[in-house]
């Protein structure tokens, strides 16, 4: 029976070779969604391949002169990479079997240096560690797949490896990519929740400040208001004639000095100011809603940022995904 064109598309994008693709469509692969997957790779059942998380996203298995394969595909085409990957993955699993003895012998060790001189904490080891499981034997396989889709260096690995890679995948270097650019992403994500965050918490500190500011300048206002008002009552209790001989100076709570004149005239430059004093509160105060307000949406932009990237990390595993 003829390859479905999901399951053509998903070779092209995997690079694989025309034996790659032999491989491939004889194990008549499935393409499943998180509930489908559930159950479908499970220890004695195939080998696994699994992602940072626990959860296997696809298997091969092979029974007497049989192959199958499936495959966990994330329901968000951002992730496309992850079940392109298990592909090229799994495939890589049905050529090391039919690979001679001899073969799986030479290259099984060349394998070895490969992760060896990986980083300590590079998330292969674990990935690799948890497909071996209880099964040692099956460590030069997972070595194989997993070195295959995940490790490129600039003039490839050794010239024993990449012979019998060539023979099932033809970009190799393309191949890894589609895994780091799946990483690009998730990291690109994370960056730009922390920067958002971080200019978020910045922008709320100085909204803080210029609100505590702003209380105060009120309340110095408010405490000038009443003073002016006691001036006012004071001045209008006067006589004409005190009134025409009383002066008064003053210096406004911003510092702003009332030369000594007519007590008239310099309430009245200090009700100028009080007038100043509201427009500008009022002002202000607006300034800061608005700012306060966008800095709420800010925070809402970043709660959903945190809960894109939440979910997309879920369904890299099919387990989280249900």
């Amino acid at each position: 029976m003829a390859p479905t064109a999901e399951v053509v598309a998903l070779a092209d994008e995997a690079h694989l070779s025309g034996e790659g693709r032999k491989f491939f469509y004889a194990a008549k692969p499935q393409i499943l969604g998180a509930q489908e997957f559930a159950g479908r790779c499970v220890d004695g059942r195939a080998a696994p391949a699994k992602p940072a998380g626990d959860g296997a996203v696809g298997c091969f298995a092979r029974v007497g002169g049989a192959s199958s394969i499936v495959l966990y595909a994330p329901a968000d085409p951002r992730l496309r990479g992850s079940v392109v990957e298990s592909a090229a993955h799994e495939t890589l699993h049905a050529a090391w079997a039919q690979l001679s003895a001899a073969t799986q012998a030479q290259l099984g060790p060349l394998l070895e240096v490969e992760v060896a001189v990986l980083p300590a904490d590079d998330p292969m080891r674990a990935q690799i560690a948890g497909s071996v499981g209880t099964q040692p034997q099956n460590r030069p396989t997972e070595l194989f797949a997993y070195v295959g889709t995940q490790v490129w260096r600039d003039g490839g690995l050794a010239p024993q490896l990449e012979a019998a890679y060539s023979k099932v995948i033809t970009d190799r270097a393309a191949l890894v990519a589609v895994r780091r650019g799946q990483d690009s992403l998730l990291a690109a994500m994370r960056s730009d929740i922390k920067a958002s965050s971080q200019a978020a918490a910045n922008h709320s500190a100085a909204n803080a400040q210029a609100r505590a500011q702003y209380e105060a300048d009120r309340s110095a206002v408010e405490s000038y208001r009443q003073k002016l008002q006691v001036q006012v009552s004071k001045l209008a209790l006067m006589s004409p004639e005190q009134r025409r001989q009383t002066r008064l100076s003053w210096v406004w709570w911003d510092g702003t000095d009332l030369p000594l004149a007519l007590a008239e005239d310099t309430l009245g430059g200090a009700a100028a100011l009080l007038a100043r004093d509201d427009a500008d509160l009022r002002r202000r105060d607006a300034a800061i809603e608005a700012a306060e307000a966008a800095v709420a949406g800010e925070h809402a932009r970043d709660a959903g940022q945190v809960a894109d990237l939440t979910a997309l990390e879920a369904q890299l595993d099919p387990a989280s995904a249900q």
